[in-house]
């Protein structure tokens, strides 16, 4: 048996065995219902069953969680920067020549990247190509930009189970990239294996391993909702920093639950963007706002150190 197999067999087993996630795990969902049981407690008149052995207190208390509305705005949305949302004229002549090829040194540095960190995963799966994607494939690109580099496979030739094929490069690339801190030409690359079946939004896709433009970018100076991105940007920076605000309190159930549900309509906004009006949609536009603004950062880290902090018994 393969390497690879051995290894697949294994991850199989775990996902079979494991709760879908520490952060809504059978456990984590015990201690919901805990919190909610005694909730009632804390929040009900006087906190007794009878109601007027609580006087004065004979009314119930609005209950602690994670209701949006208990935070005031902070996040003014005029004061969103968005001045590194620009088109250019040309594309970035660091990593493309003149006649918009893509420069030697840096195809054959990120195929040698993908192939590499391809090898290490012993997947014999036939790789379909390697390819230059985002906002550096096209004449958006900025400092915040990186070299998105998509190596295309069929999940189908892995495993009949491609969902849990789809999890298993989304544990691995996010590890990856994780780890390491690569950059070509100033500029960090960011590994992704995607399935050939998976629709792809970008406006700009070069092939790596043909060295040619799958799908090329024109250069329209494209306008976009200047004030939507804005309003949906501080709208989404308000609900991280509620998340923080909610931890802050010591509510790191609560901090667990509305981080999730933050991170989940971050994502699914996104999505739909993307699906609805390519790489210029407000959905897209604020999410990069967010993650260059370290806000997405700033979540991920919240989420963990909230379920830390719960899992943790401090010293007495």
């Amino acid at each position: 048996m393969s390497e690879f197999k051995t290894f697949w067999n294994d991850f199989v087993t775990l996902q079979e065995k494991a709760e879908p996630s520490p952060f809504n795990s059978e456990t984590q969902q015990m201690y919901k219902q805990l919190r909610k049981k005694n909730g009632k407690m804390y929040t009900s008149a006087g906190g007794l069953k009878d109601k007027e052995s609580g006087k004065p207190y004979t009314t119930n208390v609005k209950p602690f969680g994670t209701d949006r509305l208990r935070f005031e705005e902070d996040v003014d949305p005029e004061s969103v920067d968005l001045s590194s949302f620009v088109s250019h004229d040309m594309l970035d002549r660091k990593v493309w020549n003149s006649d918009d090829k893509l420069d030697p040194t840096v195809r054959d540095r990120l195929l040698q990247i993908a192939q590499e960190f391809y090898d290490k995963m012993g997947i014999k799966a036939e790789i379909k190509d390697v390819t230059l994607t985002g906002s550096l494939a096209n004449y958006n690109w900025s400092k915040f930009s990186d070299l998105d580099t998509h190596i295309i496979i069929d999940f189908d030739d892995v495993d009949e189970n491609t969902e849990l094929v789809r999890d298993l490069m989304q544990q691995t690339k996010s590890n990856w990239n994780r780890k390491h801190n690569i950059r070509v030409k100033g500029y960090e690359v960011e590994l992704y294996v995607q399935d050939e079946k998976d629709p792809h939004f970008s406006s700009g896709v070069y092939s790596l391993l043909n060295d040619e433009w799958i799908t090329k970018p024109t250069q329209d100076a494209r306008e976009f909702d200047r004030e939507a991105v804005k309003k949906k940007a501080a709208s989404l920076m308000d609900m991280v920093d509620d998340v923080q605000k909610i931890y802050d309190e010591g509510d790191y159930d609560g901090a667990l639950e509305y981080g999730e549900k933050v991170r989940d309509k971050i994502k699914k906004a996104r999505s739909a963007g993307l699906e609805r009006e390519g790489e210029y949609s407000f959905e897209n536009l604020a999410f990069k706002v967010l993650r260059r603004n370290d806000y997405l950062e700033k979540l991920s880290r919240l989420r963990i150190d909230a379920y830390d902090s719960q899992m943790s018994i401090a010293q007495q």
